[in-house]
C-alpha cells in the first residue's frame, strides 16, 4: 500500500475522496479511515473517558461514513466537520444509553475508600470547572467563528490542529481567532469587574 501524506489535503481533495467512497472505493475509504480514526479516537476518548468505548465509537462512526457516504455533501460542510458530527452524535447517544442504565457496581466495590484514581486527580479541578462556567456566560459576546474555536479549545480541550481540521480552517486562523477572542473576553471581564 502506498503511504500518502493526507496532512496537506484540502477540502476539495477530501470531497473527491468521498465521491470515490460513494462508489464503494475501498482504497479511498482506507485513506479516510487511516487519517481520521486516530483523531476521532482522541475526540471520543475526551468525551467518554473510556478507551474501549472510544474505539467502539470510532468503528461505528467510520462504518457510518462508509454506509451513508451518499449523504455527504461537500458543498455544505467539510469532510472533517461531517465525520466529527457523526462521532459527536454517537458520543451523545452512548451517554444517553449509559445514563438510562442503573449502575450495579459502586466505586467502593472497586477502590478502597481513601483511593482516588490519579487520572481523575490530574484532570478534574473545581477551579477549572468554575472558570469554564464563567467563560461560558461571556461567550455570547463573541462572533460565531471565534465562539466555536473557543468552545472547542477551552471547553472541549481539543488540540489546535484537531480544531483546524474539524472546522476546515488553517491552524494560523485557529490561533488568531483564539487570540482575538481571549482579548475580547478579557476586556469584557475587566469591564464587568469595575
Amino acid at each position: 500500500m502506498v503511504d500518502i501524506d493526507t496532512q496537506a489535503y484540502s477540502k476539495a481533495d477530501w470531497a473527491a475522496c468521498m465521491d470515490k467512497i460513494k462508489s464503494k472505493d475501498k482504497a479511498s475509504f482506507a485513506l479516510v479511515f487511516s487519517h481520521f480514526s486516530p483523531r476521532l479516537k482522541q475526540f471520543a476518548y475526551r468525551h467518554m473517558g473510556n478507551e474501549q468505548v472510544a474505539v467502539e465509537i470510532v468503528q461505528e462512526a467510520m462504518a457510518t461514513v462508509w454506509q451513508k457516504s451518499a449523504l455527504f455533501d461537500g458543498s455544505k460542510s467539510s469532510l472533517s466537520t461531517w465525520i466529527y458530527t457523526i462521532a459527536r452524535n454517537l458520543c451523545f447517544d452512548t451517554l444517553r444509553k449509559q445514563k438510562g442504565r442503573e449502575a450495579h457496581i459502586h466505586s467502593d466495590d472497586i477502590w478502597p475508600n481513601d483511593y482516588c484514581p490519579p487520572d481523575m486527580v490530574e484532570h478534574y479541578s473545581p477551579e477549572t470547572e468554575m472558570l469554564k462556567q464563567q467563560i461560558v456566560k461571556y461567550l455570547e459576546i463573541l462572533p460565531e467563528a471565534q465562539k466555536k474555536v473557543v468552545k472547542a479549545v477551552y471547553l472541549e480541550e481539543l488540540p489546535h490542529q484537531q480544531v483546524a481540521e474539524m472546522f476546515d480552517i488553517p491552524l494560523g486562523t485557529v490561533k488568531s481567532r483564539l487570540r482575538l477572542a481571549v482579548e475580547k473576553l478579557r476586556n469584557s471581564i475587566e469591564v464587568d469587574k469595575l
